[in-house]
Order: structure tokens, then C-alpha cells, then sequence
């Protein structure tokens, strides 16, 4: 398979020096080098812990990264993306693996005036890919009307088996999410008005999408379930300020729930938040502030999510604030969470992070960001709040090729181990909140 691969990439190559018009080729090339102390749990060790050393790391990664556009015919194309070599140093040994291959996009796009059509595996996303943020198998359609329509259709599962059920009578049911969006441009703001459902069906197969799954640190297993969004996203520019704001609502069961390993009742999901960005362009400098907002619960029968099915049960990619430290959100490396908008399992969250940035030169770009948050619902956690700071400096070595730095730095604040809530941040009955910090480099190459 990882010659085939190879082969029909230098393929790719060959054809582009033939056939130009008919091919275009991009990527990127990208060698990273990180440092991180305290942060996580990887190891066995705690995160947030001075009185050991497993929590240290301290390596270099790589990813080759190439996009192709194969242009069919005058409204027709073939999209592909692969990652190669995407390896961490000194882990492969002399070359790197088939794991090392990933086809994570390969679709056919059919664009006309009036609508455009795509089938594959692609990208799907509402709003600023707060709540559904993910690749898939599918079809999208966008109507192109001056209200424009997009409808969706993800496949997350076949539940263990495209039969569809075994011998025994037991059935295999799949796992679907169907999108929509309306869409608005104005003058001076653009609408995006989505919604989203999933069902999850019951399945008696181990590798089924809702068989074992570890919610955000939680162990957790469902007979069925749905999930229903509804969201709204704007954007708008008001003189030298730009404003992006985002409010999503989520609803659903999780029947016949399982929350480690004990049975429980059906478990309703719950989900309201809000996100705004407002900044402006004042000469070099550009400055700005986020503010998040994430209602949590503490009753036994909820569970917030602050994303849909099935894109976190994947855990692909999730939000991106505080400058997108170690190019990853770097709430999520402090606490392992998959989104700003859940500090702990059902807590919320609400924090305010402004930053600004600034180009004393064309080729360098600085950059800040400091941020606090606290759980929105306090008694479900002892983590009383965080304060998180990202320093960046991006510099253009030349037209295509960069250097970029960052430090990461995050403080929390936890009660004492008698306080309410699972005792997430301790170890041995002990506080553990020490302040960590990070170290990332990334020289990368763009084509």
C-alpha cells in the first residue's frame, strides 16, 4: 500500500511538469521542535506537579503535507490532501512507516453557477468550526441564492458492519450527522444561521462509534443517542473594529448511558455557549480581545458537550484561541479537554483572553496573548480558575519559508482537597498546581 501511495505521488509530480493546467500542487513541509514541563498527564505523571519529572518532554517532529487539485474539466475537480512522513525524530528508526501515510481528504467538487457539489471525503464545518470541526465521509450541496443553502451528510459509522444485522438477529446501526447552513453577505456583516442533528444507533460491535469512548476524561459508553444544534455565527466591521461572534445550543440523549463503567440512566446533553472576537488595525498594530462563555451542569442526568457528533468522538481538531500555541489549542495541552469551552467534564467555562500583535518589519510578526478562565459550573471541579499567556514571534526567512517561536505559560488555582468535585488536579491527596510552561519552534516551507 505505502508503494502505491509513493507512486502515484511522484506520479502527481511527473504529470504537473506535463499537464500544469490541468493539475495544481501545494503544501508544506514543516519540522517542529517542543519543550513542555508540567503540562498534562502523559508519563503517569500529573500535570501541574513540581515534585516530578515525568511530565517533562522534549523532542522534534516533522509532516510533509501535499494538496492536489486535479481539474477535470471546466466545473469539475478531484481534491486529495496526504500527510507523509509524520513522525516524531528518533521513534521510526531509518525510514518512516505505512502509519506514516494519511489520506485524510479525497473528493470530487462539481462547481457551477448556480450550485456546488461535493462528494468524498472532505471537510466539514458550520460557523468558526466551533461545534461541528472535522474530516469525514459525505456530501455537501450549496445552493448558490442570495440567501445561500448548504445541506450536509456526514457517515460516521456503519456500526460496526455495513450488514445489516448478525446471525443472531442483533442489528448494526449506523451512525449519521446531516448538516445545514443559510448564509447572509452584507455591507458591513455576514450571517450564518446552522443547525445540525446525529443519531448514534445501538450496535452490538466493539468497534462501533459509541462502544468505549473516553469523553474528555471520562469513560463513557451509550446504547443510543442523538445530539441536535442549533447555532448562529456573524462577522461584521464597524468602522476599524471587527467583531466575529458564534452562540451555539446543543440538546440530545445518550440512552441507557454507561459513565465508568457503572450503568446509568439515560443521560440528557446539554450545551449552551457563546463565543466573541472584537479587534482592530491600528497602523502596525493589531489589537483585540476573545471572550468565551460555556454553561456547565451538575446534575447526574446531563453531560455538556461543547461539540458535535461525531467530531468529538474522533477528536480531530478542536478551537483554536490563545494564538494556537504548539499549533494546538493550548487550553487543551494544559488540561487535556478538547475545547476552551469545557475546563474539567461538565464544568463550562467563561474567560476572557485579550492579545495584540505587531509588525515592526514586512517579515516579522509579534504577537501576545494572555488569558484567564474559571469553570462556569464550580461545584463539579476544584479548579478555580487558569491564567494562560502565549508569546509569539513569527519571522519570514523568505518569500516561503519561516521560522516561528512561542512560549506557553498556564497557573491555576485549585481548592483544597476537601473541596466539592472530582479531585482533578491532585496527586496523593496533594495540591498539585504548579504553574507550567512550554518552549515550540517550527521552521516550515510552503509550496
Amino acid at each position: 500500500m505505502k508503494r502505491v501511495l509513493i507512486a502515484f505521488v511522484v506520479l502527481l509530480f511527473a504529470v504537473s511538469v506535463y499537464a500544469e493546467s490541468r493539475l495544481d500542487l501545494s503544501g508544506q513541509l514543516r519540522v517542529r521542535g517542543r519543550s513542555y514541563d508540567n503540562f498534562g498527564d502523559w508519563g503517569g505523571a500529573p500535570g501541574f506537579n513540581d515534585d516530578t519529572n515525568l511530565d517533562e518532554e522534549d523532542y522534534f517532529d516533522q509532516r510533509l503535507r501535499i494538496y492536489g487539485k486535479i481539474n477535470v474539466s471546466e466545473d469539475v475537480s478531484v481534491h486529495l490532501r496526504f500527510d507523509f512522513a509524520e513522525e516524531t525524530w528518533g521513534t521510526q528508526g531509518a525510514h518512516s512507516n505505512d502509519s506514516d501515510i494519511d489520506q485524510d481528504r479525497a473528493y470530487i467538487e462539481i462547481d457551477k453557477d448556480m450550485y456546488n457539489f461535493k462528494a468524498g471525503r472532505q471537510y466539514f464545518g458550520l460557523g468558526n468550526s466551533i461545534a461541528v470541526d472535522s474530516n469525514d465521509v459525505g456530501f455537501q450541496a450549496t445552493l448558490k441564492l442570495p440567501v445561500a443553502v448548504t445541506l450536509g451528510y456526514v457517515k460516521a459509522s456503519e456500526g460496526g458492519s455495513t450488514a445489516d444485522e448478525n446471525e443472531t438477529g442483533d442489528d448494526f446501526e449506523d451512525a449519521n450527522m446531516y448538516l445545514a447552513n443559510l448564509g447572509y453577505n452584507a455591507e458591513i456583516a455576514n450571517f450564518n444561521l446552522f443547525g445540525a442533528y446525529a443519531d448514534i444507533g445501538e450496535s452490538v460491535s466493539d468497534d462501533s462509534l459509541n462502544a468505549g469512548i473516553d469523553y474528555n476524561g471520562v469513560d463513557l459508553s451509550f446504547k443510543d443517542g442523538d445530539q441536535t444544534l442549533i447555532g448562529l455565527q456573524a462577522t461584521a466591521k464597524l468602522g476599524i473594529v471587527n467583531i466575529n461572534a458564534e452562540y451555539n445550543y446543543f440538546t440530545g440523549t445518550l440512552n441507557e448511558g454507561v459513565v465508568n463503567s457503572s450503568p446509568t440512566r439515560d443521560l440528557d446533553i446539554v450545551g449552551n455557549q457563546f463565543y466573541v472576537d472584537g479587534n482592530a488595525n491600528v497602523g502596525m498594530v493589531k489589537v483585540g480581545a476573545e471572550l468565551f462563555y460555556a454553561m456547565g451542569t451538575d446534575e447526574e442526568d446531563e453531560i455538556q458537550t461543547p461539540i458535535m457528533l461525531p467530531s468529538y468522538v474522533q477528536k480531530w481538531d478542536s478551537f483554536l484561541p490563545m494564538g494556537g500555541f504548539a499549533d494546538t489549542d493550548i487550553m487543551d495541552l494544559a488540561f487535556g479537554y478538547q475545547s476552551a469551552f469545557m475546563l474539567a467534564p461538565n464544568a463550562g467555562s467563561m474567560g476572557a483572553v485579550p492579545y495584540v500583535e505587531f509588525s515592526p518589519i514586512d517579515k516579522l510578526t509579534l504577537g501576545a496573548n494572555v488569558g484567564y478562565f474559571e469553570p462556569q459550573e464550580d461545584s463539579v471541579t476544584n479548579l478555580n480558575s487558569v491564567m494562560v499567556a502565549v508569546l509569539t514571534a513569527d519571522y519570514k526567512l523568505y518569500d516561503n519559508v519561516g521560522i516561528k517561536g512561542q512560549y506557553a505559560y498556564a497557573s491555576p488555582d485549585v481548592d483544597s482537597p476537601d473541596a466539592n468535585g472530582p479531585q482533578d488536579f491532585y496527586d496523593a491527596g496533594e495540591k498539585t498546581d504548579d504553574n507550567a510552561q512550554g518552549f515550540f519552534g517550527k521552521l516550515y516551507v510552503n509550496f
